[in-house]
């Protein structure tokens, strides 16, 4: 339910476009850019509503709202991991494999951090290669246009990839470097090469930092 009234806000408030297909199943794990608040949103509510639909999300940047976080909290996505510390997250690491165990769709901005800049791509950290590897589960890299800067009508736009098969296998250093670099070549080549003009005057440009 709380999906669907995100997608009923989006509609309201922006033009959403897909392009490729969005699986209404997992177990499946989803690499994408991350340029503004609204990225999780739209990925939620794009996604079929049939799907079991989880974010991996930063502790800290998902809960400096209070409203933010009753905001996602009701919605019942997000999996809060734990960017700041030296060492791996591992109550978030096991809550997301047993997520990806029961069949569902995990979203990872492997940035791991928000450019607010249309069109940029930064590296990807490892942690999503060990993720591919520990769960055995396909990729699917979806990029985000539109969404560093938001305005009334604005389009927003998701382009879904080809997915990636992955064997389960031990996740060594040298092999989730080499997936990460790999993930990262697949989304960086699903960014377009063209994009609508912006209009002469753009309404609600506050959305851009609702959040």
């Amino acid at each position: 339910m709380a999906r669907l009234i995100v997608r009923g806000i989006f509609a309201a408030l922006f033009r959403v476009r897909h392009e490729g297909a969005l699986p209404a199943h997992g177990p499946l794990l989803v690499v994408a850019n991350h340029q503004g608040w609204a990225d999780g949103f739209l990925l939620a509510a794009s996604f079929p509503l049939t799907a079991d639909v989880r974010l991996l999300g930063d502790r800290e940047g998902t809960g400096k709202v209070w409203w933010w976080r009753a905001v996602l909290r009701a919605v019942g996505i997000v999996i809060p991991i734990e960017r700041s510390s030296s060492t791996a997250d591992r109550a978030a690491i096991a809550t997301t494999l047993a997520a990806l165990e029961r069949g569902a769709i995990v979203v990872v901005f492997a940035e791991g951090r928000v450019s607010r800049v249309e069109s940029s791509l930064g590296p990807f950290a490892r942690g999503v290669g060990y993720l591919a590897l520990r769960s055995g589960a396909s990729i699917l890299p979806v990029w985000l246009s539109g969404t560093a800067e938001l305005y009334l009508r604005k389009e927003l736009v998701t382009i879904a990839g080809t997915p990636r098969v992955v064997a389960r296998e031990a996740p060594t250093k040298d092999a989730t470097r080499t997936l990460a670099l790999a993930l990262h070549d697949d989304l960086a080549r699903l960014e377009p090469s063209e994009r609508a003009p912006d209009p002469a005057h753009k309404r609600m440009r506050w959305l851009t930092n609702l959040f």
